[in-house]
């Protein structure tokens, strides 16, 4: 190893300032970017991959509004009252007073220690979470004030105040969750998404026809959470005919996100089982905006889907179920006895819908996620549904001990039963390897691959939905 190799990150970001100094050996725009560093060090930072940052007192926010390019004419004037007695001076201020010129030095700059960053450095501590009194360290509950040096890019825009009057938010919740066990279960769900770290590997799916509050829950935990939480187009994690990009510019809307829902209405919609494991997997994400690099980082998210309708879901991976669990909304609010105005009166209780998430996180910490009896229930029905093949053997096969029936006989009936039912299509393996997995294995016989346990109702029962086959 030699010695340029063995020296750190830190060390060599030391020496690279102490090799430049105060720039003023260099001129142009490149002495210019050097001011620029001497000056707002702490108020500008330069991500690569997304562009430039300011620190507005509470957070590392995008600079959209030309912070960084008025930064830069703040240094020129400065440097052209200083340029009276300074020709050299005068002449490196004329080369960059244009926009050109501006561009020039922040590209320069850009590269610079003092502004440099990846998305690697910001959000890097998944125990903060920035709220708008204060910075809450997760590990020990101690609200402290904000600082730079955190490099946080996200802040609630509740504050934290564990003492806040929790009366309204507290009724709201029991109106739409009667039962007790469901309604601490879903505060656990937001409670551990106040941690940016996946860890859970969930997809929560809040279901019920309209008019039950879940939209009006929703809105009201993530308007708390300001950057922390955000809504994503529901079709990113449903199948799709047309090919999708892995890494477009929609999956930057994850990048330090904490709380992700995504909510659909429409009925039929399937599931799109590899990007639900992806996103919710923990592994590193690579995604680009527009005309910019790739950016790769750690996720930070929990999904969250809120639907009418479940998604259907076509096959039986166990790291699908291992994921999905089903949180059942069965009140419906009758028509005169509907609030209007109540998802406005939540966002003055917001201090109270971030205290109760917090309290969330410390219940999840302490014993886990308690999954309650409904969710299980209601996960199980899910999965029973959507395994399409353990129906067809329940409701068009006789199952006994003595039952036979060649691989054939019952692809035939399935074939018949799938059709009347609506489920999807399966080639003979693909249909032969979910009777394997249901504990009917094929065996060799005179009348060919035989399986035991099971055969076809005969002609004219009930097969699926009712319709005879």
């Amino acid at each position: 190893m030699s010695a340029l190799e063995s020296v750190s990150a830190d060390e060599f970001d030391e020496y690279g300032r102490r090799v430049s100094g105060s720039g003023e050996q260099h001129s142009g725009q490149v002495r210019l970017a050097y001011r620029l560093a001497r000056s707002h060090v702490d108020r500008l930072l330069f991500v690569r991959g997304i562009g430039w940052h300011h620190y507005d007192g509470t957070r590392w926010a995008e600079d959209d509004r030309g912070h960084a390019e008025r930064a830069v004419l703040n240094v020129l004037s400065d440097a052209l009252a200083e340029s009276v007695t300074d020709k050299v001076l005068r002449a490196d201020v004329a080369k960059c007073e244009s926009d050109s010129g501006i561009q020039g030095v922040l590209g320069v700059a850009s590269r610079l220690v003092e502004f440099a960053a990846t998305v690697a450095d910001l959000d890097a501590d998944p125990a903060l979470l920035n709220c708008a009194n204060g910075t809450l360290d997760l590990r020990t509950m101690e609200l402290r004030a904000h600082d730079p040096a955190d490099r946080i890019t996200k802040v609630t825009k509740a504050a934290y105040d564990p003492a806040a009057d929790p009366r309204v938010w507290a009724e709201f919740l029991a109106s739409v969750l009667p039962d007790e066990p469901e309604r601490g279960y879903l505060q656990r769900v937001v409670g551990q998404a106040l941690h940016g770290r996946v860890t859970e590997h969930l997809l929560p799916v809040l279901i019920g026809s309209g008019a039950n509050g879940k939209s009006t829950l929703y809105g009201a935990v993530l308007a708390a959470l300001g950057d922390y939480g955000t809504v994503i187009d529901p079709a990113l994690l449903m199948s799709h005919d047309r090919g999708r990009g892995s890494g477009g510019p929609e999956l930057m809307q994850l990048l330090g996100a904490r709380l992700v829902v995504g909510s659909e209405t429409e009925e039929g919609r399937k599931l799109d089982e590899p990007t639900m494991k992806r996103l919710t997997g923990g592994d590193r994400l690579t995604a680009r905006r527009l005309y910019r690099d790739p950016v790769v980082w750690t996720p930070s998210h929990s999904l969250v889907y809120v639907t009418n309708s479940l998604p259907v879901v076509r096959g039986n991976d166990p790291a699908v179920w291992r994921r999905v669990r089903v949180v059942p909304f069965e009140v419906v609010v009758p028509p005169e006895q509907r609030d209007v105005d109540l998802p406005e009166r939540l966002l003055l209780h917001a201090d109270a819908v971030l205290a109760w998430a917090v309290a969330g996180y410390a219940d999840w910490r302490a014993g886990g996620m308690q999954e309650p009896p409904t969710v299980l229930r209601a996960t199980d029905a899910y999965q029973a549904e959507s395994d399409a093949v353990r129906r067809f053997v329940a409701e068009g096969c006789h199952v006994a001990v003595t039952a036979a029936a060649t691989t054939r006989e019952l692809y035939a009936a399935w074939q018949r039963w799938a059709v009347a039912d609506g489920a999807e299509a399966l080639t003979e393996k693909a249909f032969g390897k979910e009777l394997d997995r249901l504990g009917h294995p094929a065996r060799r016989t005179k009348r060919g691959a035989t399986r035991s346990g099971l055969m076809p109702l005969s002609d004219g029962l009930d097969g699926a939905g009712g319709d005879a086959w």
